[in-house]
């Protein structure tokens, strides 16, 4: 049975890899190779988002600043209407 939570490490784990995606991208105008370390990052933050940053009920997409939001607050989906949970 799947759990109807969203986990929590998976969320912290993607705004790791976006960090590292924005500093990479930046660092990557002045020296090229760190724009081969942005492709892994972005490639692990949508990997993430479409598998785990979901609503685990109808599989609505959410905003990572929503699901940050939605961590610490009461927060619906705005597909069904359902609370979202997370695993901490």
């Amino acid at each position: 049975m799947k759990s109807k939570k969203i986990p929590c490490g998976k969320l912290r784990l993607a705004f790791v890899c976006v960090c590292v995606f924005a500093a990479a991208l930046m660092l990557g105008f002045y020296r090229w190779p760190f724009f081969l370390a942005a492709i892994p990052a972005l490639a692990g933050y949508l990997y993430i988002d479409k598998r785990y940053l979901r609503c685990p009920h109808c599989g609505t997409w959410e905003n990572l600043e929503r699901l940050h939001y939605a961590a610490r607050h009461p927060y619906h989906c705005r597909g069904c209407g359902r609370l979202l949970e997370f695993d901490r």
